[in-house]
């Protein structure tokens, strides 16, 4: 939030964790094709109910998140040797700290869980607060050992595919000289009863209009009749990052994140990218 210039650097929550390891290894990656600074934020916090009985026993425990801050930092540097790495040391919880961090950011990178999570969770508190909340796309990254297929996949809404995500989609597929598969969601549950075929025509209109901004991006173009979960889960196993929005329309509006993003974000092997409702589309880049 202290962070000068137009530049709106990648931000990666880091705890030590090896999630957040693997996060962190990520973020690096898409802070070079962006190239923007890196931010290594990693938020600290009393951990216990009682309050801390003197100010060195707190100092200590701020201590031990700047160790814990220097090592991601040191990883990040060693990756990436030319690459501008900031540290970032906050007191607060995790999710509302690189939720601040968000308002700056191009992007906020998380791991699937952190340091407090059991490993059998397959996705924590953290990053959900984070895809439902963050002013910026929030990239939550998955497996340890998954080969690169050079693929990005985005799921559109039928009934509203001018969302940001789209466009998202474009750049992020021109910045790894990927192909992109962009898969309309068009199912009964999104379009009503709208005629399918009407709804894959709007659809193409929204690819085209991006496709002439990135003629240098290769698209694949599906319209799907399935379910939505399915749909973009299956595309997961395919690709390198699944982009999605926070809500689709068949998705109950009191919810702060949907249903069908909620279910991908656990189900999905790939990283997901969520895109916030909220944004503009012109924001996306």
């Amino acid at each position: 939030m202290r962070d000068s210039g137009d530049e709106r650097p990648v931000v990666v929550g880091y705890d030590g964790s090896k999630p957040s390891e693997r996060a962190l290894r990520w973020a690096v990656e898409e802070a070079r094709l962006r190239f923007v600074p890196l931010v290594v934020c990693h938020a600290w916090q009393w951990p216990y109910k009682t309050p801390p009985t003197s100010p060195d026993s707190l100092e200590a425990v701020r201590r031990m998140g700047q160790h814990v801050l220097d090592r991601g930092v040191s990883l990040a540097r060693g990756l990436a040797p030319r690459l501008e790495v900031r540290p970032r040391l906050e007191t607060g919880s995790p999710s509302v700290v690189l939720m601040g961090e968000s308002g700056v950011a191009d992007l906020v990178v998380v791991g699937r869980r952190g340091s407090g999570g059991f490993e059998e969770l397959q996705i924590g508190s953290t990053a959900v607060q984070l895809a439902a909340h963050a002013y910026c796309p929030v990239a939550v990254v998955k497996e340890q050992f998954r080969p690169r297929v050079d693929l990005v996949v985005v799921g559109v809404d039928g009934a509203a595919p001018e969302r940001p995500e789209l466009g998202l989609a474009f750049e992020e597929a021109r910045l790894r000289k990927a192909p992109l598969r962009a898969i309309c969601l068009g199912t009964e549950d999104t379009v009503g009863d709208g005629d399918i075929r009407e709804v894959a025509a709007h659809f193409h209109r929204a690819v085209a209009v991006w496709e002439e901004k990135y003629p240098e991006v290769t698209v694949e173009t599906l319209v799907e009749e399935v379910s939505l979960v399915a749909a973009l889960q299956h595309a997961a196993e395919e690709a390198d990052v699944v982009i999605i929005g926070d809500r689709y329309r068949s998705d109950p509006v009191e919810l702060p994140l949907g249903l069908v993003c909620q279910a991908v974000l656990r189900g999905a092997p790939s990283t997901v990218m969520v895109v916030a409702s909220h944004r503009s589309a012109t924001s996306s880049r």
